[in-house]
């Protein structure tokens, strides 16, 4: 269990979702609007050991150094590769941060979409 999680921008969880988090750490912290640079993230992880982020925010490693206590970074988008995160992996690694993200976000979806177009015409 984390003793804190904050979920650095909007990441829109479903409230029954949202609401298990708080079986996962004990306090759980919840921003609705976007961090406007890397000082504010830094301000609203403080000492969680738990961050969640959507694709628009990117963790780097001024960050990283910044805030000792993270051990987890989930990520509520896609991680296809380091390259292409908005998380500095590398450097998440060498500090010994789990790092997930979710594998084909949203493609189950897409195909669902497509296949009522074409249905449509």
């Amino acid at each position: 269990m984390f003793k804190k999680l904050v979920a650095i921008e909007p990441i829109s969880l479903m409230p029954s979702a949202q609401q298990k988090l708080h079986d996962y750490a004990e306090e759980v912290i919840m921003f609705d609007n976007m961090p406007k640079n890397n000082l504010e993230i830094i301000q609203r992880i403080g000492d969680a050991d738990a961050v969640l982020l959507s694709y628009t925010t990117y963790i780097d490693k001024e960050v990283l150094d910044a805030c000792p206590n993270i051990r987890y970074i989930g990520m509520c988008c896609s991680l296809y590769s380091a390259q292409s995160a908005n998380v500095d992996i590398p450097t998440a690694n060498a500090k010994n941060i789990t790092v997930y993200g979710i594998r084909d976000y949203g493609d189950q979806g897409v195909v669902e979409y497509v296949i009522s177009e074409l249905v449509r015409y």
